[in-house]
Parts: C-alpha cells; sequence; structure tokens
C-alpha cells in the first residue's frame, strides 16, 4: 500500500468524521469505493488505500462480497503502535521491523496492533501523517525523523511531535532526533562505532584513512565523524579536511569517480572509512571498475552493511549496528509508558554496535 500518497489521509479522516459523528455506526456498512469515489473526487487507489488503513488500524472490518463495515471497537483494549519508516535501499528498516515484531508477539497485551507506514523523505510528509493519528485511542509512535533543510519547517515537526505527547501519546525516536523537541530516543552509539573502527583501522597500521560521507549531515553522520576525529587524536593523528569526502548523492560516486580515485592517491590514503553501506558498495564498484585490489591497494570498511550481505562471508569489514534491538526496546518502551502511565523525563537509550572484521581491511 502507498501510505506515502497524502491524499489517502483526507479519505482515512472524512470516514473516521463520519464514525464519530454517529453517521457511521457500528455494525453499518460504508459507502462503496465508487461512492465514496463520487462523494470526494479521489481516485479508486487513494480511497482503497484509506479503507484499508482503516481495517488494519481496527475502525473497519470486511465481508467478502459485500463490502466494509463499521466495527464496535473499544479504545480501552485496544493499542496501536505506528512504525513511521521512510523508504530506505539500505534495508535498514527491514531489521528494525523485524525487532518490533518480536516484541508484539512476546507482550502480554492481547490487543496489540503494529500499523507500517512510509513517509517519504519529505518532512512535510510525515508532518501530515502524524497529524492524521487518532489521539483518542491507546499507543504510541515509533519513527525516523525526517529532517529539512528549513528550521522553520523542523519547528513545525517538533511542535507536531509535542502535541502528540500532550495527548499521552508516546513517541520514540529511532537514529536520530528532532531538533528543540526533547523526546525519548533509542539509537546505536554512532560516536562509539565510528571510534571503533578508526580503532581497528590504526591497530591494523593504518595512519593515512579517508572517511566518504553523504552531506548535508544528519546528527548520527555528525556522531559519526566526531568519532573519527577523536580516536584520531587520542592515537596523534588528524583527520585533514582533504581526507573528508563529502558527497551530494550515490551518483556522485560514478559520475566523479577518477577524480575521487585521484584524491585518494594524492593523500596517500590506505584506508576507505564510508559512513553508509550504499555508498560502500559504490566505492567497492569503482575500485574493481579501476583494477585496485581490496585489501592489498587499498582497504575498505563500512558503517552498516545490509547492501553487501551477499557477498562471500560479508567481505567488507563492518560496523553492525543493533537494529532488531532498537525496534524491540522502542515498543517495549511504549508499552511500558502505557503501563505506568509515564515519567516526567524523557527515556534515552543509546546502544553499542559491533565490528564485524572481515577481509577487506589489510594490515599494513
Amino acid at each position: 500500500m502507498k501510505t506515502n500518497d497524502k491524499k489517502y489521509i483526507h479519505v482515512k479522516n472524512y470516514i473516521l468524521k463520519c464514525i464519530r459523528e454517529g453517521i457511521y455506526k457500528p455494525g453499518d456498512k460504508i459507502p462503496t469505493e465508487d461512492e465514496i469515489i463520487n462523494i470526494l473526487g479521489f481516485s479508486r487507489s487513494t480511497v482503497r488505500n484509506a479503507i484499508i488503513q482503516l481495517e488494519q488500524e481496527g475502525y473497519l472490518y470486511k465481508i467478502h462480497g459485500s463490502g466494509s463495515f463499521v466495527r464496535q471497537t473499544s479504545s480501552e483494549d485496544r493499542i496501536t503502535i505506528y512504525a513511521l519508516l521512510y523508504p530506505s535501499s539500505k534495508g535498514i528498516e527491514k531489521d528494525l521491523i523485524y525487532g518490533m515484531r518480536l516484541a508484539v508477539n512476546d507482550s502480554s497485551f492481547k490487543n496489540l496492533h503494529l500499523i507500517l507506514n512510509k513517509p517519504g523523505k519529505n518532512t512535510q510528509e510525515l508532518i501530515s501523517i502524524l497529524q492524521s493519528i487518532d489521539t483518542t485511542k491507546r499507543g504510541g509512535i515509533i519513527m525516523i525523523p525526517v529532517l529539512d533543510s528549513s528550521r522553520t519547517v523542523n519547528r513545525l515537526l517538533a511542535s507536531t511531535t509535542r502535541k502528540l505527547e500532550n495527548n499521552n501519546f508516546t513517541v520514540v525516536q529511532i537514529d536520530r532526533v528532532i531538533p528543540e523537541y526533547d523526546g525519548n530516543f533509542i539509537m546505536s552509539d554512532h560516536y562509539r562505532g565510528a571510534y571503533n573502527m578508526v580503532k581497528y583501522l590504526i591497530d591494523m597500521g593504518h595512519r593515512n584513512i579517508s572517511i566518504i560521507y553523504e552531506h548535508p549531515e544528519n546528527s548520527s553522520i555528525k556522531e559519526r565523524i566526531r568519532g573519527v576525529k577523536m580516536c584520531l587524536q587520542d592515537n596523534a593523528l588528524k583527520l585533514k579536511e582533504s581526507n573528508q569526502i563529502k558527497i551530494n548523492s550515490i551518483k556522485e560516486i560514478a559520475n566523479s569517480g577518477k577524480e575521487l580515485i585521484r584524491n585518494l592517491r594524492q593523500n596517500s590514503t590506505t584506508a576507505v572509512f564510508c559512513f553508509e553501506s550504499e555508498i560502500t558498495l559504490e566505492i567497492y564498484k569503482l575500485f574493481i571498475a579501476n583494477n585496485m585490489t581490496i585489501p592489498e591497494d587499498i582497504s575498505l570498511c563500512s558503517f552498516d552493511d545490509h547492501c553487501f550481505r551477499r557477498f562471500r562471508d560479508g567481505f567488507i569489514t563492518a560496523v553492525i549496528q543493533p537494529l532488531e534491538d532498537l525496534g524491540y526496546f522502542a515498543v517495549n518502551l511504549i508499552l511500558r509508558e502505557l503501563k505506568y502511565k509515564g515519567g516526567e523525563k524523557p527515556i534515552r537509550m543509546v546502544m553499542e554496535p559491533k565490528i564485524a572484521k572481515r577481509l577487506s581491511v589489510g594490515r599494513i
């Protein structure tokens, strides 16, 4: 279901309004898709997406061949947890969702539902979805915040999230935090993960280490940069400006590959540390295309390994985030808040990642 289609939210809110105002009562059949299309003027797929979402959330139930009907719901019994995870080819959300589902299955709550939603990499879209959530029901939200370059838009995201909290709807941020919002979060220790990786490279004899990351930097990337710099400093080394390679998109690697390799050679780089597995995979392809052997000619390592798990033995040395644990504990944090009515202070949990030492880093 394309839940990132914002139009479906208008259809969903229209049906919910009719239910709350008693126009559609428990047991009533709601209008058909064709009738809703005639009333609101939206496409069939948009109307269908809204109805499917309302069925998943427990407002409607379907009888095959007859249509959709209003369910008798009890806000006291039902708990709905929304997972708002933007689509990522890195595969990060897959592991998070697996952990969330484990937590739901392990829970003692009988009427607990996990609703998955992918808002896309658009802050305004995320805000629209947050504003559409029914806070009269018990539940919570787990989200990877999608941040905007505009401070005004980020402030709107913060105020929207704060309103949900004020309505006793627990919000848990994963991986990064919303500026100017003092809320719950669970994340990997990006600083420690980067620090430990660079320490391993230094122990393997590397002194000229280059890092590659996508610009602009979010809070996670900034922490990784801080970890790299601190580890180098602790070992009487320094990260030169020319060793920080910033790219605006993954495509830029293929388009300016020769220039990138020339930069690495001019800096006598012996190891490259990429901050995302997508970047690592493209750098790997670039090295192979230019007859560079890993790790004999240059060592390569990554933060995360989702894009190359199919490689033999993983191959690429990587920082492995505890993503399943992040998802699992995020669900349990919400359930704990519901059970004990929450506390005054937000909960912050930082989990240390591990280093998978593989064949792509050689000793010099």
